[in-house]
């Protein structure tokens, strides 16, 4: 520890190895302080939280004791933004000064990577609102042929909001896993597999705390295992960590549900002639969930859930629906994975939907998010301190 504080102070100072990197290069005590503080930190594996000023130079500070630790890191931020920062440009200068061979790896949530199984079954399907969306579907195909990462990100022609990205991304309740017939190719297993190989991960807070709670569900983890764990723009946890241990339900959700069951009828049961009108009315019975409330975004409290007089019937009427598709997926599920997995999760959404309202825990509190196209219920934890 000595010897690290030591080549801290050296790293930093004047005519240090860092000041070589950047032109006009000056020398400030806050960014040594906390950088000791750090290395002392992971020495001991001890928790440590640091709050600093724009422009100290929290970053290297916490880039330089990481990498003299020698064991795999974990970097979690708040944005993406901040994650190709330090991917493209922070982590490279400070490896390059330090003279380290540290290995590096981004990874990003499976829905910023392209789904080869749910793309093969949109291309099947063909039936987008729009010319454009067709367009999109063809521009993402393409690009699958030919990409390494499959990262979305890639296609900068294509709108973040376009209704394409959820037909041709995976979630973890319509990912078949090993028994997918392009597991070997999965750009979201090599992404895991250049994680698991690389000494330092770079992710984001959203992605940390879903992996850590697939681990509460006991579910396979996404992330590897770390010796060290940072948290940059930390000030933002609290309420992103809320998300991911509390429970929500949507109407988008529903909406990708009613989708995949498009395809699973194109693809495997276009012979069961009441799968179609079913969907049908799952969408109907969705869309009048949405226009129970104002057209305007707003927040409300659960209390105030009574005032919309359709609400009850059209809750009621959305769970009567899924369990109409649940009751006619039992009966063929076993035709085919695709088939067993979507009955799974229709279900687990029937289950979320159904419970919602039921739930009864004091130490958490229910609230309404509406948004321009779709409904989200919550069911927030009231402090995170103990999870």
């Amino acid at each position: 520890m000595i010897m690290n504080e030591i080549f801290i102070k050296q790293f930093f100072s004047e005519k240090g190895d860092l000041s070589h990197s950047i032109d006009g290069y000056r020398v400030r005590q806050e960014q040594i302080d906390i950088s000791v503080l750090i290395d002392e930190a992971i020495t001991h594996k001890k928790k440590l939280i640091v709050e600093a000023g724009t422009g100290i130079g929290k970053t290297f500070a916490y880039l330089v004791p990481a990498f003299l630790s020698g064991g795999k890191i974990i970097i979690s931020t708040a944005t993406k933004n901040l994650q190709d920062q330090l991917f493209t440009k922070d982590i490279p200068m400070i490896r390059d000064a330090l003279k380290v061979p540290v290995s590096l790896a981004m990874l990003k949530g499976r829905s910023n990577y392209l789904c080869h199984l749910r793309l093969e079954n949109a291309m099947i399907e063909g039936a987008f609102m729009t010319k454009e969306d067709v367009t999109y579907l063809h521009l993402v195909n393409q690009h699958a042929k030919h990409s390494e990462d499959g990262d979305r990100a890639e296609l900068e022609t294509i709108p973040e909001s376009s209704s394409i990205w959820p037909q041709v991304t995976s979630t973890k309740e319509n990912c078949l896993g090993q028994d997918c017939s392009f597991y070997k190719e999965c750009f979201v297993m090599n992404a895991r597999k250049k994680a698991l190989a690389a000494d330092v991960t770079i992710v984001n807070h959203h992605l940390f705390f879903a992996d850590l709670n697939m681990k509460e569900e006991g579910i396979s983890e996404l992330l590897p295992k770390a010796a060290t764990v940072i948290f940059d723009e930390a000030h933002q946890i609290p309420d992103i960590a809320s998300i991911f241990f509390g429970k929500n339900i949507s109407t988008s959700q529903i909406s990708e549900i009613i989708q995949d069951g498009y395809q699973i009828y194109l693809k495997h049961m276009k012979d069961v002639s009441d799968f179609e009108p079913i969907l049908n009315d799952l969408e109907k019975a969705n869309k009048d969930f949405r226009l129970v409330f104002p057209r305007e975004s707003n927040r409300y409290p659960y209390q105030k859930i009574s005032s919309f007089s359709r609400f009850d019937f059209a809750y009621e009427d959305l769970i009567k629906k899924i369990k109409k598709l649940i009751e006619l997926l039992a009966h063929h599920k076993d035709r085919d994975t695709e088939i067993e997995k979507y009955f799974d999760s229709t279900h687990q959404i029937l289950s979320n939907f159904d419970s919602w309202r039921d739930d009864k825990d004091s130490n958490s509190i229910k609230w309404v998010e509406v948004y321009s196209q779709s409904v989200q219920l919550n069911n927030t934890p009231l402090s995170i301190a103990d999870m």
